[in-house]
């Protein structure tokens, strides 16, 4: 059971962009005699991957603030390598990113490609080793990246969210599980590490994290997840979540869903004394290559979620805004189509692309600290993602947003990102 190295977003109303698709036979195994040569290797060494993985991305998003706008272009990736499995225990691992300024005006800082204010990124992300016993237990220690509800890549810049942990995961019997211990962080537009206080907002205190999860797929159709998060002295989350896909006939089923996230302040309380939850539904139709669908969800009066590890996990995370203020009561519509596989247009087909649209509006939000209450916030995406079926590893997305606050300028997004992956090895 090993992690994957880049793992799919987290899903939200709708996932909209599609796993990358491998980049088929590695370019040096093309060589004339490589390819044989390295099948006479011991496993760690005849195992090996190496993988360059290229994205640029245009980000521009003008602020429902007159004359404030986030703007950059970025060219850069990744270089990623993975050892075999030296006796089938011991392998190692890592990846460098970086991201360079194509395009980087100094007025319009902000968009989290390059480092603030519009730096280049060079930082090895990754680099970690792994001792595994069958599928019971998967020892990784180092630089790594660790996709688990709150604390995931939020891998929609240049460069992902890698932590520096000691995770151990595994299978025992119907049931997955995964306690790591994370000391640092380093966010997706920075090089450095901080400790997990510090990536919270706590100045002059040093706190890691302690993450547990179990999961079960009891029933077909059924996968149920939970996961706890602990920052001593600054704060605990719970986070639950249950999904049941029932199909109907071969081309209909039915996706439904819950979430339920508690949160809450702990010991010294380093950040004040709070306690907040929320609760989120949805359900999806899947219907020859189509899937629509709606969601709710409300938040406790008390504060808004804290999601400073990664991007929030519910149904509601949206490309501008996660609709999880104090006190809102939000819902959302929205439906993508694949026109590569599905057949509800006939027999016109566009092979890798997917097309989609979701609407959320979020009512009833609150300032927690004076009970003031806050805008009515309204979000439209538009999304495209087209993996180029000829040109392997060959991604290209377009994703539009649109967002207003009661009576303020509308805030428009627009970000157009290209990735292609190469195996080298």
């Amino acid at each position: 059971m090993l992690r994957r190295i880049f793992p799919e977003p987290q899903e939200s109303l709708l996932t909209l962009s599609p796993p990358l698709p491998s980049g088929g036979v590695p370019l040096l195994r093309r060589i004339p005699g490589v390819a044989e040569a390295m099948d006479k290797l011991p496993p760690f060494l005849r195992d090996t991957s190496l993988n360059v993985h290229f994205r640029t991305f245009y980000f521009d998003r003008l602020n429902d603030t007159v004359g404030s706008a986030n703007e950059a272009w970025a060219f850069g990736g990744w270089l990623a390598y993975k050892s075999g499995w030296l006796a089938d225990t011991f392998a190692i691992g890592a990846v460098g990113y970086t991201s360079q300024p194509l395009y980087a005006p100094n007025d319009t800082p902000g968009t989290n490609l390059l480092h603030p204010p519009q730096d280049s990124l060079l930082v090895l992300g990754q680099a970690y080793g792994q001792v595994r016993y069958k599928d019971y237990v998967l020892i990784t220690g180092g630089r790594q990246l660790i996709d688990e509800g709150y604390i995931n890549p939020n891998d929609n810049r240049m460069i992902p969210n890698t932590y520096e942990a000691v995770s151990a995961q595994g299978q025992l019997g119907p049931i997955g599980y995964e306690v790591d211990y994370i000391w640092t962080m380093k966010q997706r537009q920075e090089s450095d590490f901080h400790n997990m206080a510090t990536e919270d907002g706590v100045k002059g205190e040093n706190r890691g994290l302690v993450l547990t999860r179990l999961s079960a797929e009891p029933l077909k159709g059924l996968s149920l997840y939970t996961a706890n998060y602990l920052v001593p002295d600054v704060f605990n989350t719970v986070y639950g979540n249950a999904e049941y896909t029932q199909p109907l006939t071969k081309d209909l089923s039915l996706k439904m869903g819950i979430q339920y996230t508690d949160q809450r302040s702990v010991g010294a309380a380093f950040l004040g004394d709070f306690s907040t939850w929320n609760f989120s539904t949805r359900g999806l139709v899947i219907w020859q290559g189509l899937t629509a669908g709606a969601a709710f969800s409300v938040t406790g009066d008390n504060a808004a979620l804290s999601t400073p590890y990664g991007s929030y996990p519910g149904y509601l995370s949206f490309q501008e805004k996660d609709f999880d203020r104090a006190g809102e009561k939000a819902w959302g519509v929205g439906g993508k189509y694949d026109f590569g596989a599905g057949t509800l247009l006939g027999s016109f087909r566009i092979p890798g692309l997917i097309a989609g649209v979701r609407y959320a509006e979020g009512t009833d939000a609150i300032n927690s600290s004076t009970n003031a209450g806050l805008p009515r916030v309204r979000e439209g995406d538009f999304d495209v993602t087209w993996n180029i079926p000829w040109v392997k590893g060959l991604q290209l997305r377009f994703r539009n947003a649109y967002v207003a606050e009661s009576g303020e300028r509308v805030l428009k997004a627009f970000r157009i990102i290209m990735n292609y992956e190469v195996p080298l090895l």
